[in-house]
């Protein structure tokens, strides 16, 4: 081991000390007056936090301040405890009060979370004990004094969980976005009149702000708060209207709305070296529709959107799958899914998938909606538990870069092709074949994590006249999603035109594999063909029975415009209508017999005979 010594690179400089009664007598505003307060070369406490995501969906700024929250929870009446950590403030919960992660996250009685909060989420932290090798170098900045270097011991250090989000991301076309565009054009005018001696700007000197504008735009958002001196060519504020105050102008755009907007940026950006064009986020201001992949659905919009929603209990998400950031069953997915039998929990009973089936035979509903809420709620305790077992975990890993010896072999890109928010390899992926510290999901990550590749063949025509293969391996992400997005469009139509055109090669091996893809497409038509036959009747069966002794005065279109639902009721077993429908429900509204199905009244909406069934 070589050691060195520090001074010999970098001039230290002593540690700026102020009293405790320094710091209580001023005021926050007062205290970080200047940038160059903002800095850990005094005596301050300092915390530092390690965020678990490696892509988070916001992160604050600089200077942004956060709030450490220390949440216990009482043990019962009798417990008037109060708990004061090292650092942080100190929140007491009830025992029947609310977590303050909603239904993602529980804190039992006598248990104290730590919990990282702003305006924008909060997340939970845990707290670790730094190495006794490990400690902190400071290097401050400044225009004046040039670079100071100081050198402290760690004092505080935390680990940051999957965060929460308090507010949603816009979408890159929403209102959010253009009203915050509007109000720092606004901004930035009524700086430059303010700093102007005539009180005038020209739309040249706003133009700069915003390279990615012109004259003209700008123009004609200033009217609608400025007017035009035509004499002078320049902009002044209306009559009657003063300037407003350097508070109010900053309020105009938060410091979380910046957040916001560059959480929304990056978003973009990930689509974008994915492969998706600047028209495939039209529609980020509804929710996810079907058929989207998943970088789609992992856009920061849809993710903050369908946590908030769910919080609310307007949605469900998939809690497992292909949106957990840790990719091991260690953090939950923003997806959303459906409400009506979505959720599908991990390791799902055979018994309960026959129970299913039983009820779709049985014309009900192919879920129970309490027993999806309780295996909901479990899964969701599972993942928090999870969660803080792995990031309170004190075991020291062996390096991977070290001891993993990376397979240098091609893998199925169709497969394995990474999404742009795991290019990086994850702790899952480098953790060795023989650790028993992962979770039960590390088995399923790691499949889907490793190194990736393409082999790219081509024939290319030697020098001598032979066409020889060369073969490229490409390990870009991009490039292979790209290849990859070709070949299957030319694959799409090659098979369209290739059924119509085979035939016989008198190649034994060539004929039976077109003679099986000849009878896979037929199959396919004919399961198609069923599946019409068998949905055209279902809709005419309810006209069928009415007019089976009366000639024919309507289309067959009509027929089934007016054949109504295709479900199955529950009580009667007929098709048409479900089980809470009174009118249509013979055993709803009197007209046939729990005891005697057969006894039929005459005015049956059924005519004269007995309904289908």
């Amino acid at each position: 081991m070589m050691v060195f010594d520090v001074q010999a690179f970098m001039p230290l400089n002593n540690t700026i000390v102020y009293k405790k009664k320094y710091w209580r007598a001023k005021d926050p505003s007062r205290r970080f007056r200047d940038s160059d307060y903002m800095t850990l070369s005094d005596n301050s406490k300092m915390l530092l936090l390690e965020y678990s995501e490696e892509h988070p969906i916001m992160l604050s700024n600089f200077g942004m301040s956060s709030r450490l929250v220390n949440y216990y929870r009482r043990k019962g009446a009798e417990d008037v405890a109060r708990p004061k950590l090292d650092i942080g403030e100190t929140n007491v919960l009830l025992p029947h009060d609310k977590s303050p992660f909603s239904n993602f996250g529980h804190i039992d009685p006598g248990e104290m979370t730590s919990t990282i909060y702003n305006n924008m989420y909060k997340a939970p932290v845990f707290k670790h004990q730094p190495a006794n090798t490990d400690f902190l170098v400071v290097r401050s900045t400044t225009a004046y004094n040039g670079h100071f270097w100081y050198l402290r011991n760690i004092e505080n250090l935390h680990v940051v969980g999957q965060q929460f989000p308090s507010v949603d991301v816009p979408g890159p076309h929403s209102r959010k976005v253009t009203t915050a565009a509007k109000n720092r054009l606004k901004m930035i005018s009524f700086r430059l009149i303010k700093k102007s001696s005539t009180g005038k700007i020209r739309v040249s000197e706003i133009t700069e702000h915003f390279p990615e504008t012109s004259d003209m735009q700008n123009r004609q958002k200033m009217k609608e708060f400025m007017q035009f001196d035509k004499e002078g060519k320049e902009w002044e504020m209306r009559p009657g209207e003063a300037i407003p105050d350097s508070d109010v102008i900053r309020s105009m755009v938060k410091p979380e709305d910046v957040c916001l907007l560059e959480s929304m940026q990056v978003g973009q950006q990930y689509l974008q070296d994915a492969g998706f064009s600047r028209g495939d986020d039209e529609s980020s201001d509804d929710d996810a529709v079907e058929g989207q992949s998943v970088e789609q659905m992992l856009a920061p919009w849809f993710t903050s959107r369908n946590f908030l929603n769910a919080v609310q209990g307007k949605a469900m998400l998939q809690l497992h799958g292909e949106g957990d950031p840790s990719g091991r069953g260690e953090a939950f997915s923003f997806i959303k899914t459906s409400m009506k039998g979505g959720f599908r929990p991990v390791g799902e009973s055979v018994e309960e998938k026959i129970d299913a089936k039983k009820m779709r035979e049985m014309g009900g509903h192919s879920y129970n909606v309490v027993r999806q809420q309780k295996a909901y709620d479990e899964s969701a305790i599972h993942i928090w538990n999870a969660q803080k077992n792995s990031l309170l975990s004190t075991q020291e890993h062996s390096d991977p870069e070290r001891e993993v010896d990376y397979v240098d072999e091609p893998i199925d890109a169709r497969v394995h092709v990474r999404t742009p928010q795991s290019e990086v390899h994850t702790p899952a992926s480098l953790r060795r074949q023989d650790d028993e510290t992962g979770s039960q999901y590390t088995g399923f990550s790691r499949e889907d994590q490793g190194g990736k590749a393409l082999i790219v063949s081509r024939q290319v025509e030697g020098e001598d006249g032979n066409i020889e293969i060369q073969e490229d391996v490409i390990r870009n992400p991009k490039i292979i999603r790209e290849y990859l997005k070709r070949r299957r469009e030319r694959d799409a139509e090659a098979d369209a035109i290739a059924l119509l055109e085979l035939k016989p090669t008198g190649d034994v091996e060539t004929d039976r594999r077109n003679q099986q893809l000849l009878a896979e497409e037929l199959a396919r038509l004919q399961r198609n063909k069923d599946r019409r036959i068998k949905r055209d009747r279902q809709r005419g069966q309810h006209a069928t029975a009415n007019t089976t002794n009366l000639p024919s005065t309507t289309a067959p279109t009509t027929t089934a415009r007016n054949a109504g639902t295709q479900r199955k009721c529950a009580n009667c077993g007929q098709v048409g209508h479900i089980k809470t429908n009174k009118k249509l429900c013979p055993m709803l509204n009197g007209t046939m017999s729990r005891t005697n199905p057969t006894n039929v009244a005459i005015n049956s909406p059924f005519g004269n005979g007995a309904p289908p069934v």
